[in-house]
């Protein structure tokens, strides 16, 4: 007699904050060595004029995390829409990350804030990987 075993966690959600941090740590070192090689970090349009260290901080963890949770939420009934939203978050985040071409002001500035969004949206694709599928289904096999 086996009993049968479904988990309710599409993914855990420390791995989101994981991801969510390790985006920012790794946006900042992008920020920094693209300042140390001389890059302006200033835009002609957009949100903002000055790219900031703060703006890391702003539109990396926050995001990362609310978004996780929703999915996370969402995900635990339906654990198939993991996938779609590591597939639109990617999207939007490459997509996005072509825009700084068309408002930076110089070219180090543009490919470093690419670079960032190109992180983010990795970081993002990894962060809501439904990694209990494996045990959902072993479970399932019984």
């Amino acid at each position: 007699m086996q009993a049968d075993v479904k988990f309710k966690m599409p993914f855990n959600f420390v791995q989101v904050l994981i991801a969510a941090f390790g985006a920012m740590a790794l946006s900042a070192l992008t920020f920094f060595i693209a300042e140390a090689a001389g890059a302006s970090m200033k835009f002609s349009d957009g949100m903002f004029q000055n790219f900031d260290f703060i703006h890391i901080i702003r539109f990396t963890v926050p995001p990362i995390v609310v978004l996780g949770f929703l999915t996370f939420l969402i995900a635990r009934g339906r654990p198939g829409f993991c996938r779609i939203a590591q597939v639109i978050g990617l999207a939007l985040l490459l997509l996005s990350a072509v825009t700084q071409l068309f408002f930076a002001e110089d070219a180090g500035s543009a490919i470093a804030v690419a670079i960032m969004h190109v992180i983010v949206g990795a970081s993002w694709y990894i962060a809501v990987n439904n990694s209990n599928k494996k045990a959902n289904e072993r479970a399932m096999a019984g």
